[in-house]
């Protein structure tokens, strides 16, 4: 349904139309003509206009007003979540949209329906909207119109400029994003710390203490910047990130954040376009407590629909690693640490405890072809990259042997993703990669190091993903800015990276905390699927860890189980190795383990404190927890249960795990969705379960 709305005269329709000629007249006869024209100006606008749009149940509002040039503001039960807030756009030569802009006319929308996820948290996904587009009119030199479009869901609020030929900025430099949002009060939050690829902490502060600046300028915060109110939580991001520049905030001082884009790697402004153009959608995700804050799907649900019609290709799954993450391989010595690195037999022999384990899956990582770039080189397109050798991917180094290892997991039931360097693609064609490894038979490509948000990068991943597509491979990026949505609209990109995860395990600065790992559902993990490669075996006490090879993990055995079902990621990589896995503790709870859903419940958490996730696929659910660095006991309801008995099959933390995280306690258990599970969780601990039909 639409529904229009006007102001200033806009049609001959609005009744006020016969009082402003008749004003006209009167003046007319007293004054001369330019005096007649600069009173009707003042005397029309002299108040301003506003237009609301409420969530389809009515909790949420949206107003946007055009009072000193336009300003939104959001309430939640008629309360301020934020109070009002500036919009705007900077352009080349001094083009500005927002700062006297009024409101010309207004149009609602809403939409009632549902989409169906085979790669998410839930199948089903309610999709349930109210929209309000609006027209502001910005008087000039240049009178210019554009629009800002308003989106209300229950769980959530988004806006986005639209940029059309009424704009008159045909071919574009967009400078600055002058979005606001201006907190009611100066709450508890969680900023992500400034990162080229989103591998950063989110430490709890209060919006005041976000910076303005770092010594490399404005300071960019990655999002999502999650906050806690009296009475909601809230989730600041972005989302249906296509073609323009990545988003961040930055502070001012006070309880107000606002957009800083990231540059253009050749230093024309952010975005360099042509209208007809949409921004992103800017995203607040509001929910009533953390758990149905982790529940949302709000970012899918903004991004563009799938572009590949025929999606039974691809297949998520487990995934085996090689050698690199554990810093060890006894067939070349001489590589440890961040230098480690698979050859054949070691990748045989990973390829064959995927096939023992139900994995189908396994990833081939770096230097297994000549000429290689390494970290120090980023993709940096629009920039300069120092000079390389050739690479051709024909080429494999000498301890490699990736036909004989294709033909190896072929016959295990398992097929391979294989490591490449940003860089190393764009130099040897996209379009020609992709045709080459979907020839030889391989399942897909982990792509790392473009370490930008720039809009020139983000172009690129749809470059590669929609390449990948036409030749049906899976992409998995790694080096990676944050989701934005993009999973949805390329469901070949089947994971990324974007997160301080496992691998800061085995690097310097001991940042994969426990505090770190348990703050992530509720900051990183909303925003898509995370490739945290969870399953570190050589678990000890947070006070004992070091850097060492092979790569220990802090906190318990128990800890790592949960994670896979907590982290949601469509290709889960496990870590270790098989010497580690075989016969271990809890190894089991691996074995054919889902990495999609079709229903997830959260019964329990708190931000930073500690979460429980159940999971359902087909007839059985999973249940894992974890907290912090203090010991917790949490009562958790199953009422998330169907009806009759179940089978519950529990690893947790032992009695002992604090001194000796590697034990864990095994046992079944006959439930109903009447019952109640006792976790007792150990300090950086965790529960991890599955739930049958007996």
């Amino acid at each position: 349904m639409k529904r229009g709305r006007y102001f200033g005269g806009a049609t001959p329709q609005n009744d006020t139309v016969f009082f402003k000629e008749f004003l006209m007249k009167s003046l007319f006869a007293c004054f001369n003509r330019a005096c007649v024209s600069l009173m009707v100006v003042f005397s029309w606008r002299f108040a301003a206009a506003e237009v609301r749009v409420t969530s389809p149940d009515g909790k949420i509002a949206v107003v946007v007003s055009d009072s000193g040039g336009v300003h939104y503001r959001v309430e939640v039960d008629g309360q301020p979540l934020l109070n009002p807030s500036r919009l705007g756009l900077e352009f080349s030569y001094g083009v500005k949209l927002g700062p006297t802009a009024t409101i010309e006319k207004s149009e609602t929308s809403d939409y009632r329906g549902y989409w169906d996820n085979r790669f998410g948290k839930r199948r089903v996904v309610r999709d349930r909207w109210n929209q309000l587009s609006v027209t502001l009119f910005e008087k000039g030199l240049t009178e210019r119109r554009f629009g800002v479009i308003v989106r209300v869901y229950d769980d959530g609020v988004a806006l986005r400029y639209d940029l059309n030929a009424s704009s008159k900025l045909d071919t574009f430099i967009l400078y600055h994003e002058k979005t606001e949002f201006v907190f009611a009060g100066d709450y508890r939050c969680w900023a992500g710390e400034p990162s080229a690829c989103a591998e950063n902490p989110y430490p709890e502060g209060r919006l005041s203490a976000i910076p303005r600046s770092d010594t490399n300028g404005v300071y960019r915060s990655t999002l999502p910047l999650v906050v806690q109110t009296p009475q909601v939580c809230v989730a600041l991001a972005e989302s249906d990130l296509l073609d323009w520049a990545g988003m961040f905030v930055t502070g001012t001082g006070t309880p107000a954040v606002r957009v800083a884009l990231a540059p253009r790697g050749d230093g024309q402004g952010c975005v360099v376009s042509q209208v007809p153009r949409m921004s992103p959608w800017r995203v607040l995700m509001i929910s009533r407590s953390a758990a149905e804050l982790v529940g949302s799907d709000l970012i899918a649900n903004l991004a563009t629909p799938s572009q590949i019609q025929d999606t039974s290709w691809i297949k998520p799954g487990t995934c085996a690693w090689d050698p690199w993450w554990t810093g060890l391989n006894p067939h070349l010595p001489e590589y440890t640490g961040v230098w480690s690195r698979g050859d054949t037999q070691a990748h045989k022999e990973y390829i064959d405890f995927a096939a023992e384990m139900g994995w189908p899956y396994q990833l081939v990582d770096w230097y297994w072809y000549e000429n290689m770039s390494t970290y120090e080189v980023a993709l940096n397109l629009g920039g300069k990259n120092p000079g390389s050798l050739p690479v051709d991917f024909t080429n494999c180094v000498r301890q490699v042997n990736l036909n004989a290892l294709i033909e190896h997991a072929r016959k295990r039931g398992v097929r391979l993703m294989v490591w490449l360097h940003s860089y190393d693609l764009e130099r040897y064609g996209v379009e020609r990669a992709c045709e080459l490894f979907s020839k030889w038979g391989v399942a897909g490509l982990k792509v790392d190091f473009m370490n930008s948000d720039s809009q020139e990068t983000v172009a690129w991943y749809e470059k590669v993903v929609s390449a990948a597509a036409r030749h049906k491979l899976l992409i998995d990026f790694h080096g990676a800015y944050k989701p934005t949505g993009l999973a949805r609209t390329w469901p070949n990109y089947i994971t990324q990276e974007g997160v301080l995860g496992n691998e800061y395990n085995k690097l310097e600065g001991n940042r994969c905390t426990p505090l770190h790992t348990v703050t992530l559902p509720f900051t990183r993990g909303l925003l898509g699927p995370m490739d945290f490669t969870p399953g570190g075996f050589i678990n000890v006490p947070v006070d004992r860890f070091t850097i060492t090879q092979p790569t220990q993990v802090m906190g318990t055995r128990a800890r790592q189980l949960a994670m896979p079902v907590i982290y949601l990621s469509p290709l889960t990589v496990f870590c270790d190795s098989p010497a580690n896995y075989r016969g271990a503790a809890g190894i089991e709870f691996y074995r054919d383990l889902p990495t999609v859903w079709d229903e997830t419940a959260v019964p329990s958490a708190e931000i930073a404190r500690h979460i429980v996730v159940a999971r359902r696929s087909g007839d059985r659910w999973w249940l894992a927890a974890m907290n912090g660095n203090v010991a917790l006991k949490v009562r958790v309801p199953l009422s998330f249960l169907g009806a009759g008995n179940w089978s519950l099959h529990s690893f947790a933390d032992a009695p002992d795990a604090a001194a000796a995280p590697t034990h864990v306690a095994e046992k079944t258990a006959n439930v109903t969705s009447a019952d109640a599970v006792e976790v007792d969780l150990a300090p950086a601990g965790g529960f991890a379960a599955t739930l049958s039909k007996p």
